[in-house]
């Protein structure tokens, strides 16, 4: 198992794409965070003072990492998800992974561990990339950062809320590259997922009543509970979105379990 995970972490930190997609992340952050600084220098009066108030220490949490992570990061992450199994497949490289190991189930097993220690890495990196473009930005845009180890310490608590709640949509995009032996399939399916869930159920609520209460069992709903951004509870949040990542990872051992990959 030892053997098996030191070889997924060292195929990942040796693919080009690992770096690529946090370099992107970080670069669209801070394009961002240019757009606000840009705004303050050429804005005057109040204008100026709300824009400016953006990129202080105290909005990090509110608005750096709910983009960076929120949105950029998350995206990111669930590539990886999906090229873990799904570029195996276009690679014709899962056979000799298989002849390799002691067992499917420690190969699939150290996928996710390799997973799981990149998103972690991921999301503690863009936080401090994402910190350092709050503290630059007020510079630049003549304002006092207003820099605190509180503050700091609070925004990765939120990123490691934010890892958690990505967990299902990662385990989602995995089961579907697994399936469907392409990675693209993974990446549209949780992309798709994250974004059409709350809209679909919203809809199917003003048609029943029923739907409020599916909807209350849904990702989106729970993600917003767990993360803050709503007001639901965070605990049963916490627990629904435990259940559907270990759907999703079991589906993905039954199907991979069962699979004759030297037929693809």
């Amino acid at each position: 198992m030892f053997h098996l995970l030191s070889s997924e972490l060292f195929r990942l930190r040796k693919r080009p794409q690992s770096w690529i997609l946090l370099a992107i992340a970080f670069l669209l952050t801070s394009l961002v965070y240019g757009g606000f600084v840009v705004g303050a220098r050429l804005t005057s009066g109040e204008d100026q003072a709300d824009l400016s108030e953006v990129l202080t220490f105290p909005q990090l949490e509110g608005f750096g990492l709910s983009i960076a992570l929120g949105f950029f990061g998350s995206v990111m992450v669930i590539i990886i998800a999906a090229g873990m199994m799904g570029n195996e497949y276009s690679w014709n490289t899962l056979r000799p992974l298989v002849a390799r190991a002691r067992s499917r189930s420690g190969l699939l097993t150290a996928k996710f561990l390799t997973l799981l220690i990149y998103t972690v890495l991921f999301t503690a990196a863009l936080t401090a990339l994402t910190a350092g473009l709050s503290l630059v930005g007020s510079a630049l845009a003549g304002v006092d950062a207003q820099y605190s180890t509180d503050i700091l310490g609070d925004a990765f608590i939120f990123a490691g809320k934010i890892t958690y709640v990505n967990l299902p949509y990662l385990a989602f995009a995995f089961l579907l590259a697994t399936v469907a032996r392409s990675n693209a399939a993974g990446i549209a399916g949780a992309l798709g997922l994250s974004f059409i869930e709350q809209p679909i159920l919203e809809l199917l609520a003003l048609a029943s009543d029923v739907f409020e209460t599916v909807q209350e069992f849904g990702l989106t709903y729970n993600l917003n509970a767990v993360v803050g951004f709503s007001d639901g509870d965070a605990t049963r949040g916490a627990i629904i979105l435990a259940v559907y990542t270990a759907i999703f990872v079991g589906l993905s051992y039954w199907v991979f379990l069962r699979r004759d990959v030297v037929s693809g």
